[in-house]
C-alpha cells in the first residue's frame, strides 16, 4: 500500500554509509535478507488514488488481520520519496525503530534517527541492508521504486491484497515501460470476509537472486 503501511535530511552521496538503527526482529532469528513487496492493489491495477490517498481501503480492515506477524519478518523497510511524503502529510513521519530508507535525489531532514535518506545504486542498498539488519526487507512502495527493484531483480517475495475496487485512475504498480519477463511461483493464497484476495508469490529460483540485465540503478 502506497502510504497506510507504517510507511510512513541531508542529502546523501552517491555511496553513502549506512547508519545501524534497530530491527524488530527477535534476537536470535536467523537473518534471511529476502525483498518483500507487500502492498494492496485495486481490481484495475492501481495502489493509490490519482492525490496518493489509500482511503479506499478503509472498509477492507479485515485484510490486515495478520499485518502483525508479517512484520515480525521485517528488519527494514525501502519508501521512495513520494510514498514517504505522502506518509508524512497524514502523521506518518516515522515507523518506530524500523529502519527506514527513503530512496530520494532531494535532500530533507529526517524526523528521528531510524529514517534514512538514501541516493545511490539500489542493489548496493539491499546489500547493506542485508548485511546490517536481520531479517526480510520491506518493499513498501510506491511505483516507480518497484519498477526499479524488478527492473534489477532484487525482488524476492509478492504479497500481494487484490482489492474488490475499481479505481479507474491512480498509481500504477509498475509504471509504464517494458522490463525482462519473470517467472514466480504460487505459494499461498487467503481469502476474506470482506472480499480482499490476497496472493503470495515467491521468485522460482533464489538462487538467481539479482542476475537479471540491470537496466536501470538511477535512484528516485
Amino acid at each position: 500500500m502506497k502510504a497506510s503501511k507504517p510507511p510512513p535530511g541531508r542529502g546523501r552521496s552517491k555511496r553513502p554509509s549506512v547508519r545501524a538503527a534497530k530491527s524488530r526482529v527477535s534476537p536470535g532469528r536467523p537473518p534471511s535478507g529476502r525483498v518483500h513487496l507487500y502492498l494492496a492493489l485495486s481490481l484495475d491495477g492501481y495502489i493509490a488514488a490519482p492525490d496518493g490517498g489509500v482511503d479506499w481501503l478503509t472498509p477492507y480492515a479485515d485484510a490486515r488481520a495478520d499485518f502483525g506477524p508479517f512484520i515480525q519478518t521485517i528488519g527494514s523497510a525501502v519508501l521512495g520519496r513520494v510514498t514517504y511524503d505522502h506518509a508524512a502529510k497524514y502523521g506518518y513521519r516515522n515507523f518506530g525503530e524500523m529502519p527506514s530508507y527513503v530512496v530520494t535525489h532531494r535532500p530533507f531532514r529526517p524526523p528521528v534517527p531510524a529514517i534514512i535518506p538514501f541516493t545511490g545504486d539500489l542493489a548496493e542498498l539491499v546489500g547493506q541492508l542485508r548485511a546490517r539488519h536481520p531479517g526480510d526487507i520491506w518493499l513498501m512502495g510506491g511505483g516507480r521504486l518497484t519498477k526499479a527493484f524488478q527492473e534489477l531483480d532484487l525482488i524476492d517475495i509478492w504479497t500481494v491484497s487484490f482489492v474488490p475496487t475499481l479505481l479507474g485512475a491512480g498509481v500504477p504498480l509498475f509504471p509504464p515501460s517494458a522490463f525482462a519477463e519473470r517467472r514466480i511461483g504460487l505459494v499461498g493464497t487467503d481469502r476474506f470476509p470482506s472480499g480482499v484476495i490476497r496472493l503470495r508469490y515467491e521468485r522460482a529460483d533464489p538462487s538467481r537472486r539479482g542476475r537479471s540485465p540491470r537496466t536501470s540503478g538511477k535512484p528516485l
